[in-house]
């Protein structure tokens, strides 16, 4: 049986909103109050509810990210660099696998946007065009993060891809090297064949 916020009140003998200051860190509470309520959460192994609290506050404390495939080493530390800064935030992540499946990804999207969360960090190659219509419609702000959206509408976190690339290459043609060979994913997504291979061919 789940103890609730009524049961730890009534076992310390203080009202519902006092248990809410001290579970919530608020420091108008008196320490002897604030002790007493600590000792029954810990006798009681009480544990605040989640979703009534972002009923109450309208905010979730909860980021979903999409990725594409967790098993690729590049989107695995991404995805450990954003979960290393929500809990510095005191934030959680909702981890999505999205499998580079189109209508997977729709999918996914509407999961997290049904779980309430704040926010959603995309990760992917390509934005279709019905993904695009649905990140217009979201409730919750959209980020990218490793993925460029052409028509500049979504904010995105990236490097920027053609710098890096005239860099790289021109770091090589400066140490004499003539043959530098290009290799990158499909040249379909606008990242590989307009800012990597662009960058690439500048140099």
């Amino acid at each position: 049986m789940n103890v609730t916020i009524y049961d730890v009140a009534r076992e310390a003998n203080v009202s519902m909103a006092t248990v809410s200051r001290v579970v919530n860190g608020n420091p108008n509470v008196k320490p002897i109050t604030r002790k007493k309520v600590l000792d029954v959460i810990k006798q009681l192994g009480y544990r605040p509810n989640a979703v009534a609290r972002g009923l109450a506050s309208k905010k979730t404390t909860t980021v979903g990210v999409m990725i594409p495939d967790i098993s690729n080493v590049f989107y695995a530390e991404l995805a450990r660099g954003i979960e290393d800064i929500a809990t510095m935030y005191k934030y959680n992540i909702i981890l999505s696998n999205s499998d580079e499946n189109e209508d997977k990804e729709l999918q996914v999207l509407n999961t997290l946007l049904g779980k309430q969360v704040d926010g959603i960090i995309y990760m992917g190659e390509r934005i279709s065009e019905q993904l695009q219509e649905e990140f217009d419609r979201s409730p919750a702000p959209v980020v990218l993060a490793g993925s460029v959206d052409a028509a500049n509408k979504i904010a995105s976190v990236n490097i920027d891809y053609k710098q890096a690339s005239y860099e790289a290459v021109s770091r090589f043609t400066k140490n004499g090297r003539k043959k530098i060979a290009f290799i990158s994913g499909s040249l379909d997504e606008p990242v590989n064949s307009e800012l990597k291979l662009g960058g690439y061919r500048e140099a």
